[in-house]
């Protein structure tokens, strides 16, 4: 009886993988034909005159609705509105105000050059490949964000002003929502006019002008530092969890295939729209991503102050965190994925040569499994069903919640009233 079971087990496991694998095969097979018709080798110059420009612009709509709410002392309205999005999706009480509603509404919708088949294979390529993207976050995405000496002054300073008022877990629960906010966009269905990494994507985009309309109010710097959260920083951000990400799976052993890269990118193109990016702004395809990423870094990086207290902090939050791994290990993976030039420009500590080579052959070992397996008949259901649940694991231990937050400076608490309703 045993083994009667067992073998009815496998079969429903078999023929599950072998259906799982030919629905693949279908979406990559309309997705490849979509993708045959774009120009792959279009790349834009970028250059330095233009970023600059971008540095003086922001988000025009975001900021003009949050000015309008602000003069008419509503803030505490927005507030409410942000449990609502959170916890209850598009259920907006009748009180919310007009503008408000038509945000959400209006900014909901896609662009039209979105394509479902790309959409949908872009994430399925991030559920096969999400535990490694996840790590890339935290290791590499955020120190090329902390390293551009502009754009980190605003990091730095809504996390001080966090601490200053009592907050202990900022930086945790910024590293946490910012996974989370990626799962969200990046899950099967995130990007349906419903789906969660809309959603996010909108509360993200207003908490962005509400930190500007903020900042501007405590005599920001903007000859020294440009516009906070400007069009510039955006899309670098965008970049450094899209496009860049490819370069970090290469270190790490694991080549995407040019369909992949193009469909992959294409998520991250819808939600920079999203996210209220200009709309030249938004690269043209992966190539076309990977320059403008690497541009902005080059355009913006430079030693500072605030990004090397922020990698200390990143630092500290893995040490803390990542209870299977010492400090030297910590730190001689952040010299493995972000290479040696960025990681003198933030401080990192040195590590030895033959300890950053041990993680590299460890990582590399390891990825070169679990991508055989992924492109097994049998196994790749298995693993994408794996990859997932870890990815919901890891993030749901940061989070202890499934609910995403984008933690304001609580200094909006004295100085609006800005309160959470507890």
């Amino acid at each position: 009886m045993f083994k009667i079971i067992l073998l009815i087990i496998l079969a429903i496991f078999l023929v599950s993988s072998i259906l799982f694998v030919i629905r693949y095969w279908y979406l990559k097979s309309r997705a490849v034909k979509k993708i045959a018709s774009i120009n792959v080798d279009e790349v834009q110059e970028w250059s330095d005159e233009f970023l600059q420009s971008k540095r003086m612009r922001t988000d025009d709509l975001a900021d003009a609705i949050v000015k309008q709410i602000m003069a008419t002392n509503e803030s505490e309205k927005v507030n409410h509105l942000f449990q609502l999005i959170t916890k209850n999706k598009y259920k907006l009480s009748d009180d919310v105000p007009i503008e408000l509603r038509n945000y959400f509404t209006d900014t909901a919708k896609l662009p039209d050059w979105a394509d479902k088949d790309l959409i949908n294979l872009g994430q399925q390529i991030y559920i096969r490949h999400g535990i490694w993207i996840s790590l890339l976050l935290s290791y590499k995405s955020l120190p090329e964000c902390y390293a551009c000496a502009k754009g980190a002054e605003v990091l730095h300073m809504t996390a001080r002003l966090n601490e200053r008022h009592g907050s202990k877990d900022t930086f945790s629960r910024r590293i946490a929502e910012t996974a989370q906010f990626v799962l969200f966009c990046m899950e099967p269905g995130g990007l349906d006019e419903d789906g969660r990494g809309v959603e996010a994507a909108q509360k993200l985009r207003l908490i962005h002008a509400v930190i500007r309309y903020y900042i501007h109010k405590n005599n920001w710097d903007t000859e020294t530092f440009d516009k906070p959260i400007n069009q510039e920083d955006m899309a670098g951000t965008l970049m450094s969890f899209s496009s860049l990400i490819f370069e970090g799976l290469s270190v790490l052993g694991i080549e995407l295939e040019p369909f992949e890269k193009e469909a992959y990118m294409h998520c991250w193109r819808v939600v920079g729209h999203l996210i209220g990016l200009d709309e030249d702004l938004i690269p043209k395809n992966s190539a076309d991503a990977v320059k403008l990423g690497n541009r902005i870094l080059k355009h913006q990086m430079a030693n500072s102050p605030q990004g090397s207290q922020l990698m200390k902090s990143l630092l500290d939050y893995q040490n803390t965190t990542n209870n299977k791994a010492t400090e030297l290990k910590n730190i001689a993976t952040f010299r493995y994925m972000m290479g040696h030039d960025l990681s003198d420009m933030l401080d990192i500590p040195q590590a030895e040569q033959v300890d950053i080579n041990k993680i590299a052959v460890k990582f590399r070992r390891t990825t070169k499994i679990m991508e055989w397996l992924d492109h097994s008949l049998i196994f790749a259901m298995l693993i994408q069903i794996v990859s997932k649940l870890g990815i919901n694991v890891v993030i749901r231990k940061m989070t202890k919640s499934n609910i995403i937050n984008f933690y304001l400076p609580k200094s909006l608490t004295l100085d609006w009233n800005f309160t959470r309703k507890k």
